[in-house]
C-alpha cells in the first residue's frame, strides 16, 4: 500500500517532454508509483485529488550561499513555497568548511554576531552538526576557494608552497566528505589574488574526485571575455565540468555581450568532453558587497586594516578617479543594511548629495563603518538577461543571500531573488511573456541540474527516485518580493514533498524536517 497518492495531475516529469494527465505514488522516501490517468490507481493510506493541479519534480537552486541559516529554524521556508527541495550551497569561493587555523577568528566573530555555535572544522563535522538539527530540504556543497585560501594564508598576496600544500589536502579532504567540487570567487579578496595556475592545481583535485567547478569570475564587466576565457582554461587543464556562476555583463558599455559569451561557450562544448554550463537569476539587479567597487589594493592584507587605508585623505580622490574610470552609475546602488538607518534604503549618489560628500568620500565613510557593507546595483540589460536565461544550459538560482535571513541577529535584507527566483522566472518567462514552454523551465530547474552535479535519483518523476515533489496553482503562480519589500513569499505551491516528507500541506508549512545532507559518491 502506498503512503500518497496523487490523482489526476497533470505531470511535468522533469525531463523536458511534453506533460499528461497522470498520478503519482509515494512510500516512505520514494517515488514508487507513476501512472497515467486511464491507469488504476492502487490503494494508498492518503489520497489528494490534484484536479489538475501542476506536479513538477522539486526544483533544484545551484547556486546559494546560505550555508549558517540551517541553524535556525524555517531557514528554508522562502525556498520551499518556490518549490525548490535542494539547493547547492558553498558557492562564490566561501563555504562553511573546510576551517583551517587562520580562518577560525573569522568564524568565531561571526558565530558571535550570528549567535550560532562554531564547533567543526572539517567538512563531515559540520554535516554531522547539520544531520543532528535536521534540515527542511536537501543540501549539498562545494568548496569555497576563498575558504580555503583565508584559512591557509595569512598574506592573501603570498601563497607559499605550504600554503598551496595545505589548501589541497584540505580540498582532497573535503571532496573525499562529501563535497561536489570547487567554487571560487575571483572578485572578492581573499580570491582575487590568487592565479590561474594555483586554481588549476585545485580544481585538478575537484576533477579527480569526478567533481565540478563553479566560478564568479575574475569580471562580470568591462573583462568579461578574457574572464571567461580564464575559466575555460581552468575547466580545459583540469579535465573538469565547468559552471559560470550567475553569468551577467554589467554596466551599460557592457549590454550586449551575453549572446557573444554563449556563442564561445557553445564552441568550446563542441571541442570537449567536459562542458561549460552557466546558472542566472531572472532579475536585473545585482547584490554584493560595496567592497566590491574600490580598487583591489585596498583589500590587499586583509579586511582588517581596510578602515585604516581608507581614512587616508589621498584615498578619497583615487576612489572618486575610479569610480570615473569605471563608470559606475551610483545612482543605481542602493545600500540594503538595516544597520544603519541613515543609510539604509538610500542610494550612494543620494547620500552624497545629502551630505555635501563626494561620491568616494561616502563610499570611504560606509566601508570605514561597515566593510560587509550590502548594496543593491541595478546594472543589467533585461535583453542580456533573456538571451543567458533561455539558452539550453542554462539552469536557474537563487544566488541567495549570504547571512541567514532568519538568524536573531539579521545582517542586512535580501535581494528578492531569495524569496522569488524560480516563481519570478515561471511567472515572466513562462506565464507571461511565453519565452520558455513549462516542460523546458522545468527541465532547466530540476532534471539539468541534477545530472550536472550527479544528483542521482533526484530531478525527475521517475519511479524509484526520492519523493522530491511539488503540486502548483498554475494561476498562482506569483513571485511577491520586491527590492523595497524583498521577505514576501511566493504563491503557488499548494503541496510540497521532500523525501517523502509532506513539508508544504494546503499551502501551510508544517514543521518537518525530512531534508537530506547530499555527499557526493555517498548517496543512495
Amino acid at each position: 500500500m502506498l503512503d500518497v497518492l496523487i490523482k489526476n495531475a497533470l505531470i511535468y516529469d522533469g525531463s523536458g517532454a511534453k506533460p499528461y494527465l497522470g498520478m503519482v505514488g509515494i512510500t516512505g522516501k520514494n517515488i514508487s508509483f507513476v501512472a497515467d490517468a486511464q491507469a488504476v490507481a492502487p490503494h494508498a493510506l492518503k489520497v489528494i485529488e490534484a484536479d489538475g493541479l501542476l506536479l513538477t519534480p522539486g526544483f533544484i537552486d545551484t547556486h546559494a550561499s546560505t550555508g549558517f541559516g540551517y541553524f535556525y529554524p524555517h531557514a528554508a521556508d522562502h525556498k520551499l513555497y518556490q518549490g525548490i527541495t535542494t539547493e547547492i550551497f558553498g558557492n562564490c569561493g566561501t563555504s562553511p568548511a573546510p576551517i583551517l587555523p587562520h580562518l577560525v577568528p573569522t568564524m568565531q566573530k561571526l558565530a558571535e554576531n550570528l549567535q550560532f555555535t562554531f564547533d567543526w572544522h572539517t567538512l563531515d563535522e559540520y554535516f554531522n552538526r547539520l544531520e543532528t538539527i535536521g534540515v527542511q530540504f536537501n543540501v549539498a556543497t562545494l568548496t569555497g576557494h576563498s575558504t580555503l585560501r583565508g584559512g591557509a594564508l595569512e598574506n592573501w598576496t603570498q601563497t607559499s608552497a605550504r600554503a598551496q600544500q595545505q589548501m589541497e589536502e584540505a580540498l582532497l579532504a573535503s571532496m573525499q566528505e562529501g563535497s561536489f567540487g570547487l567554487s571560487t570567487g575571483l572578485i572578492y579578496a581573499p580570491g582575487c589574488f590568487a592565479t590561474t595556475y594555483e586554481i588549476i592545481s585545485l580544481a585538478s583535485i575537484a576533477a579527480q574526485q569526478g567533481g565540478v567547478y563553479a566560478s564568479h569570475m575574475r569580471d562580470e564587466r568591462d573583462k568579461l571575455e578574457e574572464a571567461i576565457e580564464e575559466t575555460l582554461e581552468i575547466g580545459e587543464k583540469a579535465g573538469i565540468n565547468v559552471l559560470v556562476s550567475h553569468l551577467k555583463a554589467a554596466e551599460k558599455r557592457n549590454f550586449g555581450k551575453i549572446p557573444k559569451v554563449l556563442k564561445r561557450l557553445e564552441d568550446y562544448n563542441k571541442r570537449h568532453k567536459q562542458q561549460a554550463f552557466i546558472d542566472v537569476y531572472p532579475y536585473t539587479a545585482v547584490s554584493t558587497k560595496l567592497r566590491a567597487f574600490i580598487p583591489k589594493h585596498f583589500l590587499e592584507g586583509g579586511l582588517a586594516a581596510v578602515k585604516t587605508k581608507l581614512a587616508i585623505p589621498e584615498v578619497v580622490a583615487e576612489i572618486d578617479a575610479y569610480i570615473i574610470e569605471r563608470d559606475y552609475e551610483l545612482s543605481q546602488m542602493l545600500i540594503i543594511s538595516n544597520q544603519y538607518p541613515e543609510w539604509e534604503g538610500k542610494t550612494v549618489d543620494l547620500i552624497a548629495k545629502e551630505t555635501g560628500k563626494s561620491l568616494g568620500q561616502v563610499i570611504c565613510d560606509i566601508l570605514m563603518r561597515d566593510t560587509e557593507m550590502w548594496i543593491v546595483y541595478h546594472c543589467i540589460d533585461p535583453a542580456d538577461i533573456d538571451a543567458a536565461i533561455t539558452w539550453p544550459r542554462a539552469m536557474i538560482c537563487t544566488d541567495s543571500w549570504s547571512h541567514p535571513i532568519n538568524a536573531p541577529t539579521r545582517i542586512g535584507v535580501p535581494h528578492p531573488r531569495s524569496y522569488g527566483a524560480f516563481t519570478q522566472f515561471l511567472y515572466d518567462y513562462v506565464l507571461q511573456r511565453n519565452l520558455l514552454t513549462f516542460q523546458e523551465a522545468v527541465r532547466k530547474i530540476t532534471s539539468l541540474p541534477a545530472s550536472f552535479f550527479g544528483l542521482t535519483n533526484r530531478g525527475l518523476i521517475k519511479k524509484g527516485y526520492r519523493a522530491d515533489v511539488v503540486l502548483f496553482n498554475k494561476g498562482k503562480i506569483r513571485p511577491n518580493a520586491t527590492y523595497t519589500n524583498p521577505c514576501r513569499l511566493s504563491d503557488g505551491v499548494e503541496h510540497l514533498w521532500v523525501n517523502g516528507g509532506y513539508i508544504i500541506e494546503n499551502g501551510h508549512i508544517n514543521e518537518l524536517t525530512p531534508g537530506e545532507v547530499l555527499r557526493k559518491n555517498k548517496m543512495e
